[in-house]
């Protein structure tokens, strides 16, 4: 993935027109990886944004860290599948801790290159975790007395039954800085390449680092 984002950059840095100077809003969706302390993941963003001056615009998106950091409720998933296999029951347990995010901040254009305009950015909102577990099939009875096929996803099940219980989504403050470029393709299509710092204020606060490319439009 990261050799892709950096070959991708590289090869339409080559030779690009260049935007039009009177675009006063722009849309884009990208997808990259974050990097947080416990993990790696997939990072998808929307975003929007309307220029307030020649070089300024404000900005706001919606976005998701597939996994953040290793999940707290690891030993209740543990737990979990160790009283079920007392009962007969094997299943197994996983467990991820995703999160959608919204930030509005301010992005300033750098003076554009010949074929490439970088900016940078900031911006703050929040962020909403989730502590996700799931559980499969492999083997016995549920409790309510049903074999589904092997590696059906039994987690309701589980949670009907009692045995388990998803913890309830938290929502935390979360600032973001960064910068890229975006490099023209036509007249008003271009190709956004940006990383971006993010710092997470939850309860044991942690930093989320990543990079993605994605496509834009600007009116």
């Amino acid at each position: 993935m990261r050799s892709m984002l950096v070959v991708s950059t590289l090869t339409l840095l080559a030779a690009s027109p260049v935007f039009a100077q009177t675009d006063r809003l722009y849309v884009a969706g990208a997808g990259g990886f974050a990097v947080s302390p416990d993990a790696t993941s997939g990072d998808i963003v929307g975003e929007v944004g309307v220029r307030v001056a020649p070089r300024l615009m404000v900005f706001g998106n919606l976005g998701r860290f597939h996994n953040l950091q290793t999940s707290t409720v690891n030993p209740a998933v543990t737990n979990t599948t160790l009283v079920a296999a007392g009962t007969g029951l094997d299943v197994t347990g996983t467990s991820t801790t995703p999160a959608w995010y919204s930030t509005g901040g301010l992005r300033y254009e750098i003076a554009p290159r010949s074929s490439f305009v970088p900016y940078v950015l900031g911006g703050i909102g929040f962020a909403r975790i989730t502590q996700a577990a799931s559980f499969t099939y492999s083997s016995g009875l549920l409790p309510d007395g049903t074999t589904p096929a092997l590696g059906t996803d039994v987690t309701g099940a589980l949670t009907t039954a009692g045995d388990y219980t998803q913890p309830a989504a938290t929502t935390s403050l979360m600032y973001t800085l960064g910068g890229g470029v975006t490099i023209p393709v036509t007249s008003h299509w271009g190709v956004d390449a940006g990383y971006r710092y993010s710092r997470v204020a939850a309860d044991t606060p942690f930093n989320v680092q990543g990079a993605t490319v994605g496509l834009g439009y600007r009116f």
